[in-house]
């Protein structure tokens, strides 16, 4: 994919057909399909589409976090924080919406924050919680949006729409990370316990024949070849057995 800041001229490989196109037409392809999947499909709310298929865009490109790193906190507080000290209307929208923005996609298009966030604020604050942030912060910047002059109600509106409307555009950008862009969601603790757990079980009968396998070939190099090397060699191999059959007499093992 070829990185321009020209979200014209940006392009995106179908590596079926080998064809190029402009990488924002791809993903507001890709976000309009989704809402027709969700059974969520455009009513009146087509600027909407717009704006998160630029928003999209903008974070492949790392525009998104470059243009915007001044106005992210992690925390609310610190939200309202930065807005307060921009001290003007546009700037407290641009805060509000930076930070609604960055949310929307940190779980819409993955998993959350990660290991960007105190772990502290990460068992305390569930994840719905985040998500209703996101969806105050639109309507916050959609509100000191309407009080800047009248060429930006147009933003104003949008973000409205975004606020009220944010569990489906929500939705949507989970389905169309995981259809449209094979994104995969991480796996809780618990899911990778359970997961480890049964490829385990699954795979002992083939790691006890090959513990078995190497203490038989010990104990043929013990009889052999009766020394303290072979002897040790013998006593580390049944050891590793015995852990996994634990009910297996030991027998005649050299002392």
């Amino acid at each position: 994919m070829d990185t321009t800041t020209d979200m014209g001229s940006t392009t995106y490989l179908d590596l079926g057909t080998e064809e190029r196109e402009p990488l924002f037409f791809y993903l507001l392809n890709a976000y309009l399909q989704s809402r027709i999947e969700t059974d969520h499909e455009s009513d009146g709310d087509e600027e909407v589409n717009v704006y998160l298929a630029g928003l999209l865009h903008s974070l492949v490109d790392g525009r998104f976090y470059a243009d915007n790193v001044d106005h992210l906190a992690s925390s609310p507080l610190d939200v309202c924080q930065k807005a307060d000290e921009c001290g003007t209307n546009r700037g407290k929208t641009d805060v509000y919406r930076t930070n609604a923005d960055h949310r929307l996609m940190a779980f819409g298009l993955f998993a959350g924050f990660g290991d960007h966030v105190s772990y502290y604020r990460r068992a305390m604050t569930p994840d719905e919680a985040y998500i209703e942030e996101a969806r105050q912060f639109y309507g916050w910047a959609a509100l000191f949006g309407s009080r800047l002059p009248p060429r930006y109600r147009g933003m104003a509106v949008t973000l409205g729409k975004l606020a009220e409307g944010f569990g489906a555009y929500h939705e949507v950008l989970g389905h169309m990370a995981a259809n449209h862009m094979d994104l995969m969601r991480r796996l809780s603790p618990g899911q990778m316990w359970h997961l480890e757990r049964n490829a385990q079980i699954e795979a002992l009968p083939q790691i006890e024949a090959m513990v078995l396998d190497r203490m038989l070939d010990a104990y043929n190099r013990w009889r052999i070849e009766p020394n303290e090397s072979t002897r040790k060699q013998l006593l580390e191999a049944s050891a590793s057995y015995r852990q996994m059959r634990p009910d297996v007499d030991a027998g005649n093992l050299p002392n």
